[in-house]
């Protein structure tokens, strides 16, 4: 048994300080749980962005090698961000015998599997749970309290800067840039904003949640994604007249072995419980094959929130290792699977269509007639005759239909000389919960 747990800190932003505090705060509580005392020793910091506070100065180091190369330093916390440097500090720190916990999404969609594996063959942890969802503990649901069922889907809402956008033009109106504009004055948007509102983020952690979900492989290469950016405020406002809430959406299916996983704009039903989840707030909702829908919901992001999640792995990386447990949680099998993943032109959806028509007769006709001919089926329709700068807007609902079709019969659509602008094609999800 070892005498002592030592950390060392990779990084000292918002959540490395938080998780410092917070470590600073239970140390007494955590180190009755142990017979070992565990100690953060060390702290690299690459610059000043962060405050450091005069009690912190003596544990920081500026040659990572004093940290990934210290024998007496069992756990490795890598707060850093991005893809390089942070890979090779985990991968020197993996081969030289060190457990790791990260928070690195982005590092974990693009390399998460090689590091899984470099953690099997040298006998180490690895714990990333504060990678998705901020302080909701998703991934322990999965890897533990769900190891033993089967998950047929995951809705989830992953993305706390684009869930603030799209509430605020949901509940007060407004226009995407302007409510960015206040997002960003609030601190819930960055001075680019890009990787939020395009999809990015989400894609990152839907792949790290994906592969645990389903036990398969999976790269940023098989997600579908759409951001948020030109959402219009009159998509809002139709969507909210036929019943729905925009939402963007983090999906993965499981259908008879084949996989989808997509982020993009989704119409979801007002009353169902996923819509109601507003402001920064994460969601996640799991349908399973024997504990049924479960859902679980809190802060997405910030440093506390964080923080606690990788406080949590911390304490169940530590025991284990005090125990010398060797377990690993399901986090990856050596024999892992590659399930099929359907590319676009192969899921199955209603979608919400938005038509900018010139003012003539006929031009419904046209365009049901278009979609007809290609397998697409109307559910419902909305035409009010108001202008919209020059054109009148037509939205239809349709039943399901096959991806490439719907979008075939709108390239057509599109180039009837009726038809002013491009349509707008949002997906339209109903069984959520």
């Amino acid at each position: 048994m070892k005498k002592e747990i030592n950390i060392g800190l990779l990084g000292f932003g918002t959540v490395a300080s938080s998780l410092y505090h917070i470590f600073n705060e239970r140390r007494k509580e955590i180190n009755s749980l142990f017979p070992a005392p565990v100690n953060i020793k060390k702290i690299f910091t690459r610059g000043n962005s962060h405050p450091v506070p005069e009690n912190v100065k003596g544990f920081l180091v500026k040659n990572i090698d004093e940290i990934l190369e210290d024998k007496d330093i069992d756990i490795i916390i890598e707060l850093i961000g991005g893809i390089s440097p942070a890979k090779g500090f985990i991968i020197k720190a993996v081969n030289n015998g060190k457990s790791i916990i990260t928070a690195n999404k982005a590092l974990l969609a693009e390399h998460g599997e090689e590091i899984f594996k470099q953690c099997l063959n040298k006998n180490v942890h690895i714990g990333f749970e504060a990678a998705v969802g901020g302080g909701i503990p998703i991934l322990r649901a999965i890897k533990n309290g769900l190891a033993g069922d089967s998950i047929k889907s995951v809705y989830s809402i992953i993305n706390g800067t684009s869930n603030f956008i799209l509430s605020k033009m949901t509940n007060e109106g407004g226009k995407f840039e302007d409510v960015l504009k206040k997002a960003q004055e609030k601190g819930y948007a960055e001075a680019d904003p890009s990787l939020d509102i395009n999809g990015a983020d989400s894609a990152h952690k839907l792949v790290v949640l994906g592969r645990l979900a389903f036990s398969t492989s999976l790269s940023i290469k098989d997600v579908i994604i759409e951001g948020i950016k030109d959402i219009n405020p009159l998509d809002v406002n139709f969507s909210k007249e036929l019943g729905y809430t925009i939402k963007l959406l983090g999906i993965l299916k499981n259908e008879d072995s084949r996989i989808e996983i997509r982020v993009h704009p989704t119409l979801i039903p007002s009353s169902c419980l996923l819509s109601k989840v507003d402001g920064v707030f994460n969601a996640f909702f799991l349908n399973t094959k024997y504990a049924g829908p479960l859902s679980l919901t809190g802060y997405g992001a910030g440093g506390n929130p964080t923080a606690s999640a990788v406080m949590g792995d911390l304490m169940e990386i530590a025991g284990k290792i005090i125990n010398n447990d060797n377990h690993h949680d399901f986090i990856i099998s050596e024999n892992i699977n590659k399930l099929k993943v359907k590319s676009k032109n192969e899921i199955i959806s209603r979608y919400y269509l938005r038509f900018s028509a010139m003012d003539r007769p006929g031009v419904l006709a046209k365009i049901a007639s278009i979609l007809g001919d290609n397998s697409i089926s109307i559910s419902s329709m909305i035409q009010k005759g108001r202008k919209v700068e020059g054109s009148v807007p037509i939205v239809i609902t349709t039943h399901e239909a096959n991806e490439e079709d719907l979008f075939k019969s709108v390239k057509l659509c599109d180039n009837l000389d009726v038809v002013s602008a491009k349509t707008v094609v949002l997906r339209i999800e109903d069984r959520i919960n």
